[in-house]
């Protein structure tokens, strides 16, 4: 009886372990994410472009604005391009996305007018790994208030074919163009 219950304890003990190691392994994972972390994963490059607009706030033609990469399901790959460097608290989507990550992303000041943005994605992560093929989502978020300004998101395809898209303007977003080309 006694060596039932050791040989039980024992288990126990090992499965223990077994569940702590599992669970510390998954926890540091940068995602759970199926489409992330699905097992094709081709090279590219993702260019984007968009001619910015007021928000309609009262520091325009002043104004902080992101783009960044979330999967189809809204986790968070990566911020492309960064224009707030002391009102970043003003992107309420991005900061609450990101975390104010700005690994690799293009940064800079508060913007005193409006232009064409455009910025780049090699199809990798802050981590810089390659993520897996799927659907995407380029999401944009301009303000010009003390406060939450315009957001707007639009999905592509990452994969082995060319994806272009042009989707309508959107608030303080016009002349969209977003193209994934694989390597």
């Amino acid at each position: 009886m006694k060596k039932k219950r050791l040989r039980a304890n024992g288990l126990l003990i090992l499965m223990g372990i077994f569940l702590a190691v599992v669970g510390c392994s998954k926890s540091s994972s940068s995602s759970n994410d199926p489409i992330i972390n699905n097992s094709v994963k081709t090279t590219g490059s993702l260019a984007v472009s968009t001619l910015t607009s007021s928000a309609g706030g009262a520091y325009a033609p002043n104004n902080v604005v992101a783009i960044w990469v979330e999967s189809n399901s809204g986790t968070f790959v990566k911020s492309l391009l960064v224009y707030a460097a002391t009102r970043k608290y003003d992107l309420t989507n991005w900061t609450s996305n990101s975390s104010s990550n700005t690994t690799d992303a293009i940064t800079g000041a508060t913007q005193s007018s409006h232009a064409v943005r455009t910025c780049t994605w090699n199809g990798t992560n802050t981590s810089g790994t390659v993520v897996g093929d799927g659907v995407y989502k380029v999401c944009m978020e301009l303000t010009d208030k003390e406060g939450t300004g315009n957001f707007s998101s639009f999905t592509f395809t990452k994969g082995t074919t060319v994806d272009t898209q042009t989707p309508s303007n959107a608030s303080s977003f016009s002349n969209i163009s977003i193209v994934w080309t694989p390597q």
